[in-house]
């Protein structure tokens, strides 16, 4: 059976939502179609009063995405993390640490000389001219820099971004997220479920229409229109928007190729530990020799029941880890981070251990030219069909940029169904 609409976005995540949401806006009857419930890496799991993310999430205060909901009244409740105690981790010892420039100047992590010139960085780094740096790696960035203050920029552009890929990351890419990252995070209280439910809502109370459990198996264009078959029934549209899908995803429901794929930033990975508390747990670490990193996320939102706390400990996968590590070594790696970090086991509630999570679908890489190298929403030349993500188009990255590419492609759309109407009415 056909069911008819002005546009189907394919993928209920981030960009899908954002997508439908604009496409709604602008007067399209919309069918957004998932084969799983909305909000894709950003669906949270209550446990026992915890509320687990599909990993470490945070809302960055600078970029598209809470632009985007603050604009509709959906701005998401939550805390922003302090950094009044932080250590870092060399060499398997803690080291404590403050950004303020009186405790730069005074740590013994750095030398004499590395610690004049981590503080004149960290003061010109936010205003930073980045354009020079298209398409260089960020690993020729680093070679200008003694190899300790190097460890800590590195480390602060990996948390910002979770790429850790030094030799491919695109130089000028990790500098833009590095100075977004300064701007801060949220956590969000009950975690993202309660942003893609807002979001969800506003999208249905449109007019639009949520088809969940629904896969698409392929998507085909032509001059008329746009089809998304599914294994009941036929969706014609008069565009289509392929939203959070990865480009293998896209090129398998169209038969069409993405060019450069061979250049661009593979998939970025990670493992992650969440560990339920009966007591709150204070200070963040991050790794400096190795890819680590631990975090309270309650009681900084709320996250879990009063005086409880929820943390999360994380290994960012290396891009050329040739020969990866096994489930159960990274597991024991961040059960002993957590013992180091002051983490007792008669505190512990529950974990939830997930050693495989994609972060994101792709990175910029130097190699495809930067940001300004990345797939655009019209890449496959397809009138009609418009795709989004966060690998799609030249502005942010992670969330901000399924944001972002998610709205670009939804205009698209948009832009393609009138140019229409009007060659018909003419």
């Amino acid at each position: 059976m056909d069911e008819a609409c002005d546009i189907v976005v394919v993928g209920a995540g981030i960009a899908g939502l954002v997508a439908a949401i604009t496409a709604t806006e602008g007067g399209a009857r919309v069918a957004l179609v998932d084969a799983h419930a909305p909000g894709g890496r950003a669906r949270t799991t209550e446990r026992d009063g915890y509320w687990y993310n599909i990993g470490p999430h945070a809302l960055y205060l600078q970029g598209h995405l809470l632009r985007f909901l603050s604009a509709r009244g959906l701005e998401p409740k939550g805390g922003v993390p302090g950094a009044s105690t932080v250590r870092l981790i060399r060499d398997g010892t803690l080291w404590p640490l403050s950004a303020s420039p009186l405790d730069l100047a005074r740590t013994k992590l750095l030398s004499q000389r590395s610690r004049v010139r981590l503080l004149s960085l960290m003061a010109r780094l936010g205003k930073a001219d980045t354009a020079q740096w298209v398409g260089r790696p960020w690993a020729e960035w680093l070679g200008n820099e003694p190899d300790d203050v190097a460890g800590i920029i590195q480390m602060f552009v990996r948390t910002g971004s979770y790429v850790n890929a030094p030799a491919r990351f695109d130089a000028a890419a990790a500098l833009e997220q590095f100075k977004l990252a300064r701007g801060g995070v949220r956590y969000l209280d009950r975690g993202w479920q309660t942003m893609v439910d807002a979001m969800v809502a506003t999208f249905t109370a449109a007019g639009g229409q949520v088809m969940s459990g629904t896969t698409a198996l392929s998507v085909e264009t032509s001059g008329t229109g746009a089809a998304v078959t599914t294994p009941d029934s036929r969706l014609v549209a008069r565009a289509v928007v392929l939203a959070g899908l990865a480009p293998e995803a896209v090129m398998r429901l169209t038969g069409a190729a993405i060019g450069g794929l061979e250049h661009t930033g593979r998939a970025v990975g990670a493992s992650v530990l969440d560990i339920a508390l009966t007591r709150e747990h204070a200070g963040l670490v991050f790794g400096i020799d190795e890819p680590l990193y631990l975090s309270p996320h309650a009681p900084t939102a709320q996250l879990a029941p009063a005086g409880a706390g929820l943390v999360s400990v994380m290994r960012y996968t290396p891009d050329d880890e040739v020969m990866p590590m096994e489930p159960e070594a990274v597991r024991r790696r961040l059960d002993d981070l957590a013992a180091q970090a002051g983490i007792r086991s008669e505190d512990i509630v529950h974990t939830r251990y997930l050693h495989h999570l994609v972060v994101t679908n792709g990175f910029p890489a130097a190699a495809a030219g930067g940001l300004p190298g990345r797939p655009r929403t019209n890449v496959l030349n397809m009138p009609g069909l418009y795709i989004a993500g966060d690998w799609v188009g030249r502005r942010f990255q992670l969330a901000d940029a399924s944001s972002s590419s998610g709205e670009d492609a939804a205009r698209a759309a948009l832009h393609h169904i009138a140019k229409h109407e009007h060659v018909h009415s003419s």
